[in-house]
């Protein structure tokens, strides 16, 4: 309370302060292309060194102006100059009101989309790029819909150094230049969303909740000036949600598609409305999407410790329904020209309900004498909501020296599974039978000795050499599918457990408070200031409930619920990629209302299984039961002077003070006891940023800046679990320190006149106490020889890279070809992290190489588009041999759009994704042919048409 305190009483300060230099000429303006804002516009006094650049808005405001006859000059890429002669009078202000900017080329005129007044997307993102003191990437929202990207993590895949991870063959979770997720900031409107997501504890924003329709810019930042939130050693992402339009604006688009894995349809909807007053003082904006997609996912999970063998196969086909939903909306009122006041609010849910058939082979449960061996099959059902709100009031005063901008923000994002099976028992639902006896080929297990290294017992072996598996030979995958025998019967499922695994979490921003003061003591010098202040709060709870039967008799079998058996959705073309033929061994499935019978007929005849259920009654699960409150504190202060006109420098330093309060469990004696601990710390992060142009329409830029990642929420947990099984504790470490970055960034980028750029980078981090699992043997609660594996602070890391790209149109080829374009973008990395044992590594989630590359073409109403995406493999666990080590494999994406305008107002469109159908991969080692689970998504269409008024 008492850095709110302090908050609300530097505003005052800074407000009164402001207003009593308010007495000088201003001018200004909003910058359109007819229909739509020109961010990052050039507005230059003529012969002198005064100048803006104009907001995401397109508007500027030229302060301390001095009284006479003087020129204004806009300048913008891919528009011609535009000059307005004025005459200021001292004390007054100047309103130029809507200036238009006319497409400085036919070439340009004819990539316009016919009827319309709106400018290619690249021409508005590249002019907020240049003119960015930071190192950053920039797109626009026009630019995203060319593209088949359908939330808000997909859209950054594109950028050059930028990479998401998939759940499901959607994109979840974002990175930077190849670095964990959770080792960036991604960021709406400049503040960090809350993250409460199923099974991850880290810091890390799942945006698949977020759909792209939106947002109006992406910002990713990959060199922090101070005045941004620098908690992302990686860099930062900045989603800019849509505002109020120079003029009326209705969109409406309507689409539908097809899912061929799933063999499901896709419904898509999305609306804009927005309006100025006639005065021009107030105008809002509201969007609203829709999207319901059938999804479907073929997977096989090979479970194996290094080389000792497969032990249990699962066999995983998922069918699910995804619909998600957004709704954003925007109000401002502008008192003057220089002074408005503003609202933002946004809510994004993600729903996918869930059908999932899971059959695992138990090769440890291989009976020699019979040469047979158990299957269990779990059929599971669940819907898994997310559901995010957030609202922002804020205010922007331009005084004649300078200009001031307030906000005051809250958001909530919150996990939480359906109704299923029933409201009381939300959870995501299994149901579990298994089959003995069932046939296996004789010669597909082997029995290794471990002086072998083997494990001593009967596991699955594949090749020569005991440990590798070719995914792409189905003979090798699936042989002991052969024998006859093989074959999952009704009549000999029965009933094992029932399981109600249960997460919820909720994790709010409460109060996001913040302030920004800029002065311009000269034309060529000015200073900036400003402070932030965030409370907020985590709530996580966890229970893992197995019950067993305990009704009179035996366990019932699978056909005793005839009236629910069914087919298995998907069976007939599982892992038809590979060309397997197996289909015909999985046999029938509990449909999703005989699991709801099933529980609500049986309750009275199932029991609590305590030694297999993880729960606080239990005193086990107590890892994922604890909560989390926090407040962060920032100050900065920094200067920009524009030493001449081609070079300017930015430095200054950022100082944010974080408390954290965390609770949960521990068991001392037997008894469970809460646990507790504060931590406080202050992070100072000096900034420099040099800019040299040598030319007008190039940017050779410098940065020196430290940046900072605070440990993940389940990391500073003081719970702990502990597994009987496997006589392991698995806790956290509150007294983890932040993982600090030293970033040192060398780029040369060239504009190209008809819009477009080429650029060409290196980046180099020394990183501080990354954060590792250490593993050691104690005593737990009078057990002794107990595993502990905890996380640590670590040694010394580093990563370096080169980034290359190039935005180009073929405006100098003849007739036909002229159209076309292509953007190519890649980031080569490499990177060292050294073990608490001493073995050095990559550092974990880092790629090393990212590539992008898309080839479109633009006449008239007409628009195209080729895009290919790659991501490198890299590691996300490591143990003391490679063979060991974990690693999320390459991928490769291709995808298609294309659009026709017809008319002044409709447009047609369509797109296809995933194309190659290329598989998600983890596998051990260094090398696919030890596979450690695969996925396919299948390829997914949609076509659909909009309305622009």
């Amino acid at each position: 309370m008492n850095n709110l305190k302090l908050l609300i009483s530097t505003f005052f300060v800074l407000l009164a302060t402001s207003s009593a230099f308010s007495q000088k000429a201003t001018i200004t303006g909003t910058v359109s292309d007819g229909n739509y804002p020109l961010p990052g516009a050039s507005v230059m006094i003529r012969n002198t060194n005064k100048g803006v650049n104009t907001d995401f808005d397109g508007k500027f405001v030229l302060t301390n102006v001095e009284a006479g006859k003087l020129s204004v000059v806009i300048s913008y890429i891919g528009f011609k100059k535009k000059e307005i002669s004025v005459t200021v009078v001292e004390n007054n202000s100047v309103n130029l009101g809507l200036i238009v900017l006319e497409a400085s080329s036919e070439e340009l005129n004819e990539i316009v989309i016919s009827g319309s007044t709106r400018r290619n997307s690249e021409a508005r993102a590249l002019n907020i790029q240049k003119k960015s003191m930071s190192i950053m990437n920039v797109i626009a929202a026009d630019g995203i819909g060319k593209l088949p990207d359908r939330n808000a993590a997909e859209t950054v895949q594109r950028i050059q150094g930028l990479s998401i991870e998939r759940d499901q063959g959607e994109g979840r979770f974002v990175s930077v230049r190849g670095l964990p997720p959770f080792w960036a900031s991604t960021t709406i409107n400049g503040n960090r969303i809350p993250t409460a997501e199923e099974e991850t504890t880290s810091r890390a924003t799942a945006f698949d909740f977020f759909p792209s329709e939106l947002i109006s810019y992406v910002q990713a930042a990959k060199a922090y000036t101070p005045d941004m939130e620098a908690d992302g050693i990686g860099g930062g992402v900045n989603f800019i949600t849509q505002t109020a339009p120079a003029k009326k604006v209705l969109s409406v688009n309507v689409g539908g598609g097809y899912n061929v894995k799933s063999a499901k349809p896709i419904y898509d909807a999305s609306l804009t409305i927005g309006n100025k007053s006639k005065d021009g003082k107030f105008g809002y904006i509201l969007n609203a999407s829709y999207w319901n997609r059938g999804w479907g996912t073929d997977n096989f999970e090979a479970r194996r410790k290094g080389d000792e063998g497969v032990f249990r196969m699962e066999l995983r086909d998922y069918n699910g329904e995804r619909i998600t939903k957004g709704i954003n909306g925007a109000m401002e009122y502008n008192f003057t020209p220089a002074t408005k006041m503003y609202f933002r609010g946004m809510y994004g849910t993600l729903s996918d309900t869930e059908k999932h058939y899971k059959h695992r082979v138990r090769f440890d449960k291989f009976d020699a004498n019979t040469s047979t061996t158990r299957v269990e099959l779990q059929n599971i059902h669940n819907e898994l909501v997310t559901e995010m709100f957030g609202g922002e009031i804020g205010g922007k005063h331009n005084f004649s020296n300078g200009k001031l901008d307030w906000s005051i923000a809250s958001y909530s994002n919150e996990f939480k599974y359906g109704n299923i099976p029933t409201a009381e028992d939300k959870s995501y639902f299994l149901i579990k039978y298994n089959q003995d006896g069932v046939g296996i080929k004789s010669d597909y297990l082997q029995n290794r000795p471990t002086n072998t290294g083997g494990a001593g017992d009967h596991r699955a072996y594949w090749k020569a050499d005991g440990g590798k598996l070719d995914y792409n030979d189905v003979d090798a995958l699936f042989g002991f599918y052969s024998d006859p025998s093989f074959k999952m019967d009704a009549t000999k499922m029965q009933f094992s457990d029932l399981e109600l695994y249960k997460i919820s979490i909720k994790e709010r921003d409460n109060i996001v408070a913040s302030l920004n003061y800029e002065l311009d003591v000269n034309d060529t010098f000015k200073i900036k200031v400003g402070t932030k202040y965030r409370d907020k709060d985590r709530r996580a709870t966890f229970e893992d409930l197995f019950y067993g039967w305990s009704g009179a008799g035996a366990a019932p079998f699978l056909s005793n619920e005839a009236n629910f058996i069914t087919e298995q959705p998907g069976r007939a073309d599982y892992l038809k990629e590979l060309g397997a033929n197996i289909q015909s061994t999985f046999g029938p499935v509990l449909s999703t209302d005989g699991m709801t019978n099933f529980w609500n007929k049986n309750r009275a005849n199932l029991t609590v299984l305590p030694d297999d259920s993880a729960a606080l009654q239990f005193n086990s699960g107590l890892g994922r039961n604890f909560n989390v409150d926090e407040t962060h504190l920032s100050f900065y202060g920094m200067g920009t002077l524009k030493a001449s006109e081609q070079w300017t420098i930015l430095g200054g330093l950022r100082a944010t003070k974080t408390n954290t309060k965390v609770d949960g469990y521990l068991v001392e004696n037997s008894t469970l006891k809460k646990a507790e601990n504060t931590k406080n710390y202050w992070a100072i992060l000096p900034m420099l940023h040099i800019k040299y142009s040598p030319l007008q329409d190039m940017n050779i830029r410098f940065a020196a800046t430290r940046s900072f990642s605070r440990p993940n929420f389940g990391d500073i947990s003081p719970s702990g679990t502990y597994i009987s099984f496997d006589n392991e504790f698995k806790g956290g470490n509150p007294n983890l320190n932040p993982t600090y970055s030293w970033n040192l960034d060398l780029l040369g980028e060239y504009y190209f006149e008809n819009v477009g750029v080429i650029n060409a980078g290196v980046f180099y981090k020394s990183i501080t106490d990354p954060v590792f699992n250490d593993t050691y043997q104690g005593t737990y609660n009078g057990i002794s020889g107990v595993e502990f594996s905890t996380p640590v602070n670590g040694a010394k890391s580093w990563i370096g890279g080169i980034e290359l790209g190039i935005n180009k149109r073929f405006d100098f080829l003849p007739g036909f070809w002229k159209y076309f374009g292509t953007q190519v973008n890649a980031t080569l990395m490499d990177s060292e992290m050294t073990k608490p044992s001493g073995r050095k590594v990559a550092v974990a989630y880092q790629a090393n190489s990212l590539f992008n590359a898309q080839l479109f073409y633009e006449k008239d109403g007409f628009n195209t588009r080729l895009a290919f995406n790659h991501k490198g493999k890299y590691a996300i666990a490591y143990g003391e041999r490679d063979l060991d080590d974990v690693y999320y494999g390459k991928y490769n994406t291709l995808d298609f759009s294309a659009s026709y305008q017809i008319g002044k107002k409709w447009t047609l469109f369509t797109d296809v994704n995933n194309i190659l159908n290329n598989p998600l991969i983890y596998h051990y080692g260094q090398s696919e042919d030890r596979p450690k689970q695969v996925e396919f998504y299948g390829i997914k269409g949609n076509i659909g048409i909009k309305y622009s008024l």
